[in-house]
């Protein structure tokens, strides 16, 4: 593996704020970023035979007047959907026509128009996730809401207004079942996949831990506050939909000092099964490898029970930390390569190439071999559809710009009445949960919970 950080500005100095690679692979990867500078730039990332990484940016899309802090492309990679501070949403698409217009008059070697822009929130959106078959997209935003798309109509399906603090962080199950956001307000938030009823919320609860720990029993709250020193906390489910991984973490002992760590939950249980512990620094977004990779033969017993191995990396304060689900201790560790915080990770469709992206104005380039990080595993999957797939890319598209005054007002009403929620049945853990209880199997190979000395300890070891 080799780590590269090209000495470009990437936004004009400005915060690069999220990343994404386009989920299929020709000859090149094309990576999406957005930035301080209220642009987003399309590139093509080339990896030479050597391990050479070489960019070129492609596309300059400037319609954004406020910084742009998420882009993402859907699951066909056809569009690509991004936000901003100004709370609007825009959905863009390769033009592939000869038909001229006002957007041809640069040097881009591609060409993205404006499909349609959606406006329902009232402050800045921090995250946005696509819908398996893209057909929906779900939008946080700093306005204490998450809101529901229908892409194909451009309106507002449903809005979230239960959470009593900024949205940093949203994820869409891969099976479609659930959606997920995590808030300031501590609580990760479970929905059905179309965003009407709360599953579960995961705020503080007992963790798996020995019996003869001083934490065993207690009910500890799960995450940091609104403190958090962080825009966003990019949370994933893994590719199976089996895992729902969440940054932020923090645990409270009865002595010592807190121990930040990021949490591992099974989608049926509102209890962490394991508890990644970070030394000194806090984690602020999860993105899982799409490659399922077969389990070690000399490595240890898996310590959660899947017959495949899932590879996710942690991005924390100044690190990128890689795991996967066979041991709890991390097999990587690139240690301060970002003179500031990390703001979004994103892996390629093969495997081979992980970008982060950091607020001094850099993005951190990590290449592996083929093979490198384990023997691919193959796994069906269904195929994806856009919502505007029916839609032939070779006739223009008008700009539509939605404005949900429905949502607005549903928004202004949730901030002057609070009303008070139902309190949920907390699912414990025990012996009728087995089907539960069989994805977690141990803490660690000392059946306790790891605390940041051995950490640190792990950590040094794997140091790149």
């Amino acid at each position: 593996m080799k780590c590269t950080i090209p000495e470009i500005s990437w936004h004009n100095r400005e915060p690069v704020l999220s990343v994404d690679i386009h989920p299929d692979f020709t000859s090149f990867y094309r990576l999406a970023t957005g930035g301080g500078d209220c642009h987003i730039l399309i590139w093509q990332i080339f990896i030479e035979d050597d391990g050479t990484v070489k960019q070129e940016v492609i596309s300059d899309l400037k319609r954004h007047q406020k910084s742009v802090n998420v882009v993402r492309w859907s699951p066909s990679g056809l569009y690509l959907a991004s936000a901003d501070d100004d709370a609007n949403i825009i959905i863009w698409q390769l033009k592939t026509d000869n038909i001229p217009s006002l957007d041809d008059v640069t040097d881009d070697k591609e060409t993205w128009n404006v499909s349609k822009i959606l406006r329902g929130h009232k402050e800045d959106i921090y995250d946005l996730c696509w819908s398996p078959n893209g057909l929906k997209l779900l939008s946080g935003s700093i306005d204490n809401s998450a809101i529901l798309w229908d892409i194909k109509s451009g309106k507002s399906e449903q809005i979230m207004t239960d959470h009593k603090g900024f949205v940093q962080g949203v994820a869409w199950d891969p099976k479609s079942q659930y959606i997920a956001t995590v808030s300031t307000d501590r609580i990760c938030r479970i929905y059905d996949s179309i965003g009407k009823h709360v599953k579960a919320r995961i705020s503080k609860g007992p963790i798996p831990v020995s019996k003869d720990h001083p934490l065993y029993g207690k009910d500890v709250k799960y995450f940091h506050d609104d403190t958090f020193k962080s825009f966003f906390r990019r949370l994933c489910f893994s590719p199976d939909g089996n895992l729902l991984i969440v940054p932020s973490g923090h645990i409270v002992p009865d002595e010592g000092k807190p121990l930040s760590c990021t949490h591992i939950f099974a989608v049926e249980i509102s209890s962490p099964i394991a508890i990644l512990p970070l030394p000194k620094q806090c984690s602020v977004v999860v993105k899982c490898c799409p490659i399922y990779f077969e389990l070690r033969e000399d490595g240890p017993e898996p310590y959660i029970n899947l017959p495949y191995r899932i590879l996710f990396a942690v991005g924390t304060d100044h690190d990128v930390i890689l795991y996967d689900t066979q041991q709890i201790a991390p097999f990587a560790r690139f240690h301060n390569i970002h003179y500031t915080r990390l703001t979004d990770l994103t892996w390629s469709v093969d495997g081979l190439l992980l970008i982060a992206a950091s607020t001094d104005g850099y993005c951190t380039l990590i290449t592996f071999e083929p093979e490198e990080l384990g023997i691919q595993c193959i796994k069906e999957e269904s195929e994806t559809e856009d919502s505007f797939s029916n839609v032939s890319t070779s006739e223009p598209i008008d700009i539509e710009i939605i404005e949900d005054s429905k949502g607005k007002e549903i928004l202004e009403k949730a901030n002057k009445i609070i009303t008070p929620k139902k309190k949920l049945k907390k699912i414990a853990l025990s012996e009728k949960n087995s089907s539960i209880l069989s994805f977690f199997k141990k803490t660690s190979s000392s059946g306790k919970l790891l605390n940041a000395d051995d950490s640190i300890a792990i950590t040094k070891k794997m140091r790149i």
